[in-house]
């Protein structure tokens, strides 16, 4: 089982590039640097509540579903 912190990373990497964003077009939409989005992705960080709630609403999908136990596909 992943930590939490890969888990949601996981799970926003899969969504935006479902959506097919950049990883730097989707960071500066968010209101966020490059490497910041980088280090959230990779499970390194886990963001404030208030840049998990952009991250869910410009992804379109709810929080639970990016923080849930399971990685999505």
């Amino acid at each position: 089982m992943l930590s939490p912190n890969k888990t949601l990373g996981k799970n926003i990497a899969y969504y935006r590039k479902e959506r097919k964003l950049y990883r730097a077009k989707f960071a500066a939409t968010v209101g966020m640097n490059t490497n910041h989005l980088y280090c959230i992705e990779a499970g390194r960080i886990y963001p404030q509540i208030c840049i998990l709630a952009r991250l869910a609403a410009e992804l379109g999908v709810p929080i639970d579903e990016l923080v849930g136990n399971e990685i999505v596909r």
